[in-house]
């Protein structure tokens, strides 16, 4: 899966290399911040999770994949730090129709053990299916988010949209840390980044400020540096 569909400058990937992700908001002195803290200090904006230049949608999604992930895959959400960048266009309800099919053809199929099957298959109550998939410490969140996955399609309430978009993100890590095969974990967590991808790709056509990211992230780093120069004069 190619998972950097936006070309990125030499200059801006070496310093994302340099970022670490961590759960939490993490400390941007120190270099180590979440996928969304990077998009805030990416956009110039202060230090936090709730970058104003973001997709509601987007955030909700990202941050429980990004506070449960391994520490080696978390590392693979720093380049769509850059794709987040400027999803705040309006178009989430094109993303919450995204995530509502995604949910009734591939995940929920996923985690019933059953192959994916066309929409049709899923126009009763969703919560129904859940029963199948015997996760009961998720029953309650199920129930709600599933009785209310179809309402995403029209985006009339977006702000139950984010929210279920954050129950699926859940789910989703939850699903792959009770994974009894590494094998199964590693393809939840795939499953998960990919649509992640196909979210950032609806209004892909943002246009790039690559040179000011990378600036932004270099000012960290020699801040840091010369807070660590300091720090040895006066001992």
């Amino acid at each position: 899966m190619e998972e950097l569909r936006m070309h990125l400058d030499l200059r801006l990937e070496r310093a994302l290399e340099r970022v670490e992700l961590v759960t939490g908001v993490g400390t941007r002195d120190a270099g180590r911040m979440c996928v969304m803290s990077l998009v805030a200090c990416l956009a110039g904006e202060e230090h936090g999770d709730s970058p104003s230049c973001a997709s509601a949608l987007i955030r909700a999604f990202a941050i429980p994949l990004n506070d449960n992930m391994p520490h080696a895959v978390r590392q693979r959400l720093k380049p769509f730090a850059p794709r987040i960048l400027g999803t705040q266009d309006g178009q989430d309800p094109a993303r919450a129709e995204l995530l509502r099919m995604a949910l009734a053809e591939e995940i929920l199929p996923r985690l019933g053990g059953r192959n994916a099957q066309p929409a049709r298959r899923f126009a009763g109550p969703l919560w129904r299916l859940w029963s199948l998939l015997g996760m009961r410490r998720l029953e309650r969140e199920a129930e709600w988010m599933m009785d209310r996955a179809v309402a995403l399609a029209d985006g009339a309430d977006m702000a139950r949209a984010v929210a279920a978009a954050g129950a699926v993100g859940r789910l989703l890590a939850r699903a792959a840390r009770d994974a009894t095969d590494p094998r199964e974990a590693d393809r939840l967590w795939d499953m998960a980044i990919g649509l992640l991808d196909r979210m950032c790709d609806i209004g892909a056509q943002r246009m790039p400020a690559q040179a000011v990211w990378a600036s932004r992230l270099e000012h960290v780093f020699e801040a840091r540096a010369a807070r660590g120069l300091a720090d040895t004069a006066r001992i």
